[in-house]
């Protein structure tokens, strides 16, 4: 049987990727939208609410108030996915980052099989993608844009290679400037940063740098900046405050530059930077060793596609490279770049480095057998008040578990398959253990839950927010209680600096001045007043 297995997998790479994926889609869904809203996931739920119930999907806002820290089309998908499931919740809040994410890897695996024309490389880069350590159990459960986002960008990548190989510069200077207005409307300028470094770089590469200054590129870059100015051209008729807008946008994508912290700083982050990384993809990142063979760089320079995701990843990388504060969903456009050079490595030096092929596969073995002694641990936990049918569940965790290793200290050519197929096992056990333990232990509960009884308590009434300046820092929990509010009352609040008028106020680190104010209930550091 297991002789039947490996045949398959080897004669079947294709089917056995999209069988991958059917079975990846459950782990990832099931408890999807457990836990409250948190980081940057209220905001962005924030603009989304407030544009249906102020009917107005031309100017972002939070608490009525004008939002200028990103354009809004990932606001209008995330409205659109609002309105067409009936319902604001968390679950429907993360559907259009999930979405993206399996189409993201999809999009790898198709492209990776037409430009390598090899499915065991197009399998094993879409599948990282899904299972690497940074998204399988953080960013694959978070209602964050970069995933879409990043989804786009590397779309664009692929269509740049995809008319490059055609000397079709229309095309690619058309496709590549539509995708980047798009990104625009969702990050603003980071997009435009990408766009120009990536065809700078490739452009100069290939001997095509007076391909900038063709008809091509001026027609396809002015077709981008029609595309962009007409939002704001719209927004203008609402709000005529672009100056603000553009600076504001600007700062978020430079803010984090080298020159906003000291040398020091700087230095440190660039020695820590790809270690950190190789530790966030772990354990798809242990196929680097393979790309030590003497030949990889050479492979690489033979192989136009390989050679144009290595330009394009070396014209991108050193932007987050010299950033002290990057966070790691920033580089989702570029990480699958590395999951292929590491997939076409494993591939192609394997039996010519045995004794690395024999220490991967060792640590593939200990990591399984590792999963296999940590799932009963499980009952440890003091789970059973939480987690329905836990030993159910743990038993039948244990036993696939169990398998899975089986396959991979047996099968002796394709281990690294059913090792993928043993970390979706991983992401299950986390959605149906860890994000409740989360749930039942996290402080965010009780603020979601207070600002829901808030928001029932004044239905109907004004509310208004009292003398709010959150910290930068504190905008993520201040935006969430604004999301659960405003989602219970169906209308947005408003902010105040005086105590004058009737009405609910709520305050989250003072109290109210006029001495008529009642305090109906509080929350901790939190206070619901009413004036009469």
């Amino acid at each position: 049987m297991i002789q039947k297995l490996e045949n398959f997998l080897i004669k079947y790479p294709g089917q056995t990727f999209f069988v991958l994926i059917v079975l990846s889609i459950p782990p990832f869904l099931i408890n999807l939208g457990l836990l409250p809203l948190f980081a940057d996931e209220p905001t962005r739920a924030n603009v989304a609410l407030e544009m249906i119930i102020s009917k107005n999907y031309s100017v972002p806002t939070v608490g009525a108030e004008y939002y200028y820290n990103k354009p809004p089309l990932y606001n209008w998908i995330l409205a659109g996915f609002y309105l067409l499931t009936g319902n604001f919740s968390e679950f429907t809040t993360r559907l259009p980052a999930i979405i993206p994410m399996f189409l993201y890897a999809i999009s790898i695996y198709l492209a990776v099989n037409y430009f390598l024309k090899d499915k065991r490389i197009a399998t094993l880069s879409g599948m990282l993608f899904l299972v690497n350590g940074r998204m399988l159990i953080y960013d694959s459960m978070l209602g964050h844009i970069d995933i879409f986002y990043s989804w786009l960008t590397f779309t664009s990548f692929m269509l740049i290679y995809f008319f490059l190989q055609r000397k079709n510069w229309f095309l690619l200077f058309l496709t590549s400037y539509v995708i980047t207005a798009i990104t625009f409307l969702s990050k603003g300028f980071p997009s435009i940063v990408f766009q120009g470094f990536t065809l700078i770089a490739v452009l100069t590469y290939t001997k095509n740098f007076k391909k900038l200054f063709s008809w091509q590129h001026i027609t396809c870059g002015l077709v981008s900046v029609l595309i962009i100015g007409s939002y704001f051209y719209n927004y203008y008729q609402f709000n005529p405050n672009l100056e603000g807008y553009f600076s504001t946008i600007w700062d978020q994508s430079s803010k984090r530059t080298a020159a906003e912290f000291g040398l020091d700083q700087s230095l440190i982050h660039m020695v820590q930077f790809p270690f950190e990384h190789i530790g966030h993809l772990f354990p798809a990142s242990l196929l680097i060793l393979f790309c030590f063979h003497k030949g990889f760089i050479h492979g690489v320079k033979q192989n136009p596609f390989l050679t144009f995701i290595s330009v394009v990843f070396l014209a991108n990388i050193w932007v987050y490279w010299l950033s002290p504060i990057t966070r790691p969903r920033y580089l989702m456009m570029l990480y699958p770049l590395l999951f292929i050079l590491w997939s076409h490595a494993y591939y192609t030096y394997r039996e010519q480095l045995p004794v690395i092929s024999k220490l991967v596969d060792r640590i593939l073995l200990i990591l399984a057998l590792a999963v296999c002694l940590g799932i009963p641990a499980a009952y440890f936990f003091e789970l059973q008040s939480f987690v329905t049918y836990l030993n159910t569940k743990i038993v039948f965790l244990l036993l696939i578990s169990i398998g899975i290793t089986f396959m991979i200290w047996r099968l002796k050519t394709s281990k690294i398959i059913p090792f993928i197929l043993l970390l979706v096992v991983v992401r299950l056990a986390f959605s149906w253990f860890i994000l409740p333990h989360r749930l039942e232990h996290m402080e965010d509960k009780f603020f979601r839950e207070a600002a829901v009884e808030v928001g029932t308590i004044t239905r109907g009434q004004a509310l208004y927010f009292y003398q709010y300046h959150p910290a930068e820092t504190d905008i993520p929990f201040h935006d969430k209680l604004i999301f659960y509010l405003q989602k219970t009352r169906m209308k947005q609040v408003k902010f105040t600096e005086d105590d004058v008028k009737p009405g609910y106020y709520f305050t989250f680190d003072r109290d109210l001045k006029n001495r008529d104010a009642l305090v109906i209930k509080s929350y901790k550091n939190l206070k619901l007043f009413q004036i009469k």
